[in-house]
């Protein structure tokens, strides 16, 4: 009796073997467990939700001339990357989106610094536009640009013809604060323009000064 009870046994142990686990030709058990593929949670254009694997989410968006757009690396809940299925016009939509949150939040970044520019009364015009170039650069990239203006108490207007071209220069690119005469400086700043309705008032506040500064020197 305890013969064929251990005989049972083993056939039941082999049976049992034989679902989960197969034989190599060496004679070694391998491990049959099913590959999946990773999941995604994939969102239709007309926004359902579904769990599917990538490559049929991809025959899906070929099949119905969709484009496949992946939103999210991984949902903080399932773990899964999340992609939506999306049409021509929606995408298009989702890009303008995209490209004004990034203008949005490069317009609201700090400034990156300070620059100081220190100019003589004694400069040429062609210099003077030469240093325009350079601090329209450091507005472009972010930068504060401080500007002193240095000559005799006698040459003041030439202080004022210097300040008049630089702001002329840059109006478009950077506006002129805390302007004020020490000793025989004129000091200044100029910080770059981060949206258009700055830009306009810079633009009106400049066209009044040019009916009054036409002749004071080049643009």
């Amino acid at each position: 009796m305890n013969k064929l009870l251990t005989i049972l046994g083993t056939k039941r142990l082999f049976d049992c073997r034989s679902i989960t686990t197969r034989i190599a030709a060496d004679g070694k058990d391998v491990s049959k467990n099913k590959q999946y593929e990773n999941r995604i949670t994939l969102i239709g254009s007309d926004n359902s939700v579904s769990i599917t694997d990538l490559k049929n989410a991809q025959n899906l968006s070929t099949r119905r001339d969709l484009k496949l757009v992946k939103i999210q690396d991984a949902d903080s809940k399932t773990r899964r990357p999340v992609y939506k299925l999306m049409t021509n016009a929606q995408y298009h939509d989702e890009e303008l989106s995209r490209r004004k949150e990034k203008k949005a939040a490069s317009d609201s970044n700090t400034l990156k610094g300070q620059k100081l520019m220190t100019i003589s009364s004694k400069i040429a015009d062609h210099d003077i536009l030469t240093g325009c170039k350079k601090m329209g650069k450091l507005l472009e990239k972010q930068y504060e640009v401080k500007v002193v203006i240095s000559g005799d108490e006698s040459e003041h207007p030439k202080l004022e013809r210097i300040y008049t071209i630089i702001e002329k220069n840059l109006k478009t690119v950077g506006k002129v604060v805390q302007l004020r005469t020490k000793g025989n400086n004129m000091r200044f700043q100029i910080v770059p323009i981060k949206d258009k309705t700055d830009q306009s008032k810079v633009e009106a506040t400049s066209g009044q000064n040019n009916n009054n500064d036409n002749n004071k020197g080049p643009l």
